[in-house]
């Protein structure tokens, strides 16, 4: 994981980091900040003189330019509408995915940049220009190496954060005498109680519990929606975080919606637990 701060702690721009572990699908890098002039830039870069990404608003044009430089030699410029005030606070997400790099502004979705070069080729990740810069973090991907599906260790969080266009994928089967299994999403220090979406399978019942879990304390049961799942059979469950709500598919159908209860901000890792085997998880 990279470095990380309290939203409260003031970097020293220009502003360098090394993304460790290595960059990969789903790595996703989120800068927090005030704008104090015209333009400043976040950049995925390494120290050969590539710019892999170059993100750049420009406040006066209110556009965000993108743009990569391959061996120093800068493309085409995308432009997009940009929300971004001077002096109100701000958040960039960076996320990777396969075919390009997905970008938020202020936790909404802005941009799908396409790879002008390989990826994995940004080491570092830099902020320059006028702005006062708060909080920097690096998420580490779905993907142990480049290419390659990311192991599950069954029950162990891992680190995951959620934003409105999130997309968790989790393929799985459950044991042919499955009795439950549960998906969690967890808030806060996730080695406490807190936990912000429980879903909850019961193939005993027959029903999904999803609920919340707060200091301890467990909110009202959702269970509405029917039973797609069945023991010993595959199943791909799809989670989508929207700024009310998740939504939550299986196997390509609508199921059903949960309202947050805890804002969605605070989830930090997936956990999944119980009578099931998982062949794959991968975010987007």
């Amino acid at each position: 994981m990279g470095q990380q701060a309290g939203h409260y702690q003031q970097y020293t721009v220009p502003y360098e980091a090394h993304i460790s572990p290595p960059i990969s699908y789903g790595t996703q890098v989120h800068v927090y900040g005030t704008a104090l002039g015209d333009r400043f830039e976040v950049n995925l870069a390494n120290r050969r003189g590539d710019i892999v990404l170059h993100v750049n608003p420009r406040l006066s044009d209110r556009q965000l330019v993108l743009n990569a430089a391959p061996g120093g030699g800068w493309g085409g410029e995308d432009r997009k509408p940009l929300s971004i005030t001077r002096g109100h606070q701000f958040s960039i997400i960076i996320m990777v995915t396969e075919q390009c790099f997905k970008i938020a502004v202020n936790n909404q979705h802005t941009a799908d940049f396409h790879h002008r070069m390989p990826f994995n080729a940004a080491e570092l990740v830099t902020v320059k220009g006028d702005v006062n810069l708060t909080n920097v973090q690096v998420y580490p991907g779905m993907t142990t190496n480049y290419g390659q599906p990311w192991r599950f260790a069954m029950e162990t969080p891992v680190p995951m954060n959620v934003f409105p266009g999130r997309v968790i994928n989790i393929t799985g089967r459950a044991n042919s005498n499955a009795s439950r299994f549960e998906i969690n999403l967890l808030a806060g220090n996730y080695n406490g109680a807190d936990v912000a979406f429980h879903f909850n399978p019961r193939f005993d019942q027959r029903e999904v519990v999803r609920n919340s879990c707060q200091g301890g304390g467990w909110g009202a049961e959702e269970k509405h929606g029917g039973f797609p799942l069945n023991s010993g059979q595959q199943f791909d469950i799809q989670i989508i975080c929207f700024p009310q709500h998740y939504q939550v598919n299986c196997n390509g159908q609508a199921w059903f919606t949960f309202q947050h209860r805890l804002p969605y901000q605070q989830v930090q890792a997936l956990q999944v637990k119980g009578d099931v085997t998982i062949a794959n998880v991968y975010a987007m």
